[in-house]
C-alpha cells in the first residue's frame, strides 16, 4: 500500500504550519527527516549537517533509492546517529 505522505501529514501542518521551528528546513520533506534526526542530537547540530545531507538526498524519492548503510555511515561521520560498539 502507498501512502500519501503529504495527505497524511497536511492536518499537522495545518495545526503548527505557521509557528517558528528552531530546524531550518525548506520543505516538508527536510522538516519530516530534522524532526527524526533531531532526536538523537540538537537542534544546532542538526542545521549544520543538514545542507550536506541533503545535497546528495535532496528528496525522498532519492532518500528511499539509497542504500540504507550509504545514509547511515553519513549520519555517523556527521555525529549524528553513534556506531554500534556492541556487536
Amino acid at each position: 500500500m502507498e501512502i500519501n505522505w503529504t495527505k497524511e501529514l497536511e492536518p499537522l501542518f495545518q495545526q503548527y504550519g505557521k509557528r517558528q521551528h528552531p530546524l531550518d528546513y525548506k520543505n516538508r520533506y527536510q522538516l519530516v527527516v530534522m524532526v527524526v534526526l533531531s532526536a538523537q542530537d540538537s537542534d544546532k547540530h542538526i542545521n549544520e549537517v543538514a545542507p550536506g545531507f541533503f545535497a546528495a538526498y535532496p528528496d525522498m524519492e532519492a532518500l528511499s533509492r539509497a542504500e540504507p548503510a550509504i545514509y547511515s555511515n553519513t549520519l555517523v561521520r556527521s555525529g549524528i546517529l553513534a556506531t554500534n560498539r556492541s556487536g
